[in-house]
């Protein structure tokens, strides 16, 4: 799946993003992760929609130059729900 594919390559790009997120799919709990980048460790992240959309959203808003505290506001506001995972922007 396009999705699937793309969030994972995002986790490879920037994981020293996705280290510094939370996971809103509430993944610490049950399966023990510590940050988002832990999601991509194995494949959960492979399963779940709300991961794939935090890697991509993560992933988008370091390439425009965000800082990690605007990413991860913007993903406690929820603006990682704007990302299509039906066509998922390719990671580069």
């Amino acid at each position: 799946m396009p999705a699937q594919r793309e969030a994972y390559k995002a986790a490879a790009k920037a994981s020293s993003v996705l280290y510094q997120m939370p996971c809103y799919c509430y993944c610490d709990r049950n399966h023990g992760h510590k940050s988002l980048r832990s999601c991509f460790e194995g494949t959960h992240g492979a399963n779940c929609g709300t991961c794939a959309q935090e890697a991509l959203y993560s992933y988008q808003m370091s390439k425009k130059g965000w800082s990690v505290k605007q990413i991860r506001d913007g993903i406690i506001k929820g603006d990682f729900r704007q990302i299509d995972l039906e066509n998922p922007t390719p990671v580069k």
